[in-house]
């Protein structure tokens, strides 16, 4: 081999070296093959290093089609976590828009069982959403606040329904042991009749 071959070798060498340096720290650097003595065989010499080279560009392969998925799992991470957060924003502002709704119709008095039951499902759905996202301190203080104002609303709906009724209670009894117009004028008397002796003075009195 010339001295401008091995020359032009060595730096071929010295360049793959650095290269697997930078992208493979502690792989097997190739030899050059030059220390003053002839190779045994020049052939096999060329072919063990073509054989290493092409084993450390395999694994700068693997390594960055490694660090493309995972980049790609980190993507898709990121985005599901913004879908989700954007369907509890979404959420908040329905939920937020029924409760005015709901807050009209309490103070009419008009609100349903149905509205009930949504009350009560939305209480139940906020503490499963609560406990399964992994939301921010204000998001889930957002909630906590929601599911009190829901939690309240359902107290004032149930006092005032137990109000009204206790009210009709104390009226039916009122009424029940109220006495007729008759009864206070001739107790004891069974309604509808005349006290006894009232009918001989009335005849007494036409006589004279």
């Amino acid at each position: 081999m010339s001295s401008s071959s091995k020359h032009a070798e060595l730096q071929a060498n010295i360049a793959v070296n650095s290269l697997l340096s930078t992208l493979l720290p502690g792989a097997k650097k190739i030899s050059s093959g030059i220390d003053g003595r002839r190779p045994k065989s020049s052939t096999k010499v060329r072919g063990s290093k073509a054989q290493l080279i092409d084993r450390n560009l395999k694994k700068i392969v693997e390594l960055q089609e490694r660090d493309v998925e995972s980049l790609k799992k980190r993507q898709r991470k990121m985005k599901k976590r913004a879908v989700r957060a954007n369907k509890v924003e979404n959420d908040k502002i329905q939920q937020l828009a029924k409760l005015s709704v709901l807050e009209r119709h309490k103070k009419v008095g008009t609100l349903t069982v149905k509205e009930q039951k949504y009350l009560n499902k939305l209480v139940n759905r906020n503490v499963r959403t609560a406990r399964s996202l992994d939301l921010e301190e204000e998001d889930k203080e957002a909630l906590r606040e929601l599911q009190q104002k829901i939690i309240s609303q359902n107290s004032g709906v149930e006092s005032a329904k137990r109000s009204k009724k206790r009210r009709k209670t104390v009226k039916k009894f009122k009424e029940d042991i109220h006495p007729t117009v008759s009864d206070r004028r001739y107790p004891g008397l069974t309604p509808g009749l005349a006290p006894v002796g009232l009918s001989d003075e009335e005849d007494s009195s036409d006589e004279d």
